[in-house]
């Protein structure tokens, strides 16, 4: 399956729009966009999830995936992102940018839709 677009992305996660806790997932995607594999890499709370970069980059590694797309769900179906999603995404990003292995878009799913923090640029990925 190929990751071109953010409706791709949302395909691959079906599973999440269920889940009652946060949690937060990566696609490890090959050279020409193919999903090599999803992976939940942190199930949190409610309304949190303690989240690490060395973790999502671990995983990354462990698929040699070319570029990552990661996700998370709220719970509560408000798919704007928070402040700290901002300022999480932007940290995975910088970490991206020095492991030469691209975040290509953060997305926030909820049972009432989702949002890409690439298209709508809230980070500049």
């Amino acid at each position: 399956m190929q990751i071109l677009t953010a409706e791709h992305a949302l395909e691959a996660l079906r599973n999440l729009i269920d889940s009652d806790v946060e949690e937060f997932w990566a696609l490890a995607l090959g050279p020409s966009k193919t999903l090599l594999q999803s992976k939940m890499i942190f199930r949190g709370t409610v309304d949190s999830c303690l989240v690490h970069p060395r973790d999502i980059f671990r995983f990354a590694c462990l698929m040699n995936a070319s570029s990552l797309i990661v996700a998370h769900n709220h719970p509560s179906g408000d798919t704007r992102p928070s402040p700290q999603d901002i300022v999480f995404t932007k940290q995975l990003i910088r970490a991206s940018k020095l492991l030469e292995i691209p975040i290509l878009d953060h997305i926030i799913v909820s049972s009432q839709g989702f949002s890409s923090m690439a298209r709508e640029r809230w980070c500049r990925f």
